[in-house]
């Protein structure tokens, strides 16, 4: 539309403004919508690596607490086995070994070791079944090494 007058003109740059501001209007929609997929997108991905972040503290938390039940039964482990090392090392138990395991007597002492009678071991041999750690045949005889 071209025209001679003056309002004609004024009418067509109005015109052309109103197409143009139309034009960026609808870009700018398409743009709108771009940038809402780029927020909710980065919104998604901070929501996802929150939660991925939470459970590996979660896991963790479940690994320490397990950790700390098992330092405690060691520790606890470790303190009877220090109270059992001071027993070992004590004389009274390393006398009652040497008794019990040894036969070994004090000076004045006299070793009593009960024995089987004879009708006794002829009745286990008879059944079959005989004392375990005795051996079959041996006689076992102490003697007390001060003598």
């Amino acid at each position: 539309m071209i025209s001679t007058g003056k309002n004609k003109v004024t009418e067509l740059k109005l015109h052309r403004e109103h197409k143009e501001k139309a034009v960026r209007l609808r870009s700018g929609r398409g743009n709108h919508k771009i940038m809402m997929f780029m927020v909710l997108a980065v919104v998604g991905y901070i929501v996802f690596s929150l939660t991925s972040q939470f459970n590996r503290l979660h896991s963790m938390q479940t690994n320490v607490e397990s950790l700390q039940k098992q330092v405690k039964e060691i520790e606890t482990r470790n303190t009877a086995l220090r109270e059992q090392i001071k027993q070992i090392k004590s004389d009274a138990y390393i006398e009652q070994a040497a008794r019990e395991q040894l036969g070994l007597v004090k000076p004045g002492e006299t070793l009593v070791v009960p024995t089987q009678s004879q009708q006794g071991a002829d009745a286990s041999k008879q059944q079959g079944s005989s004392k375990p750690g005795t051996g079959e045949g041996f006689e076992v005889k102490y003697k007390n090494i001060y003598d």
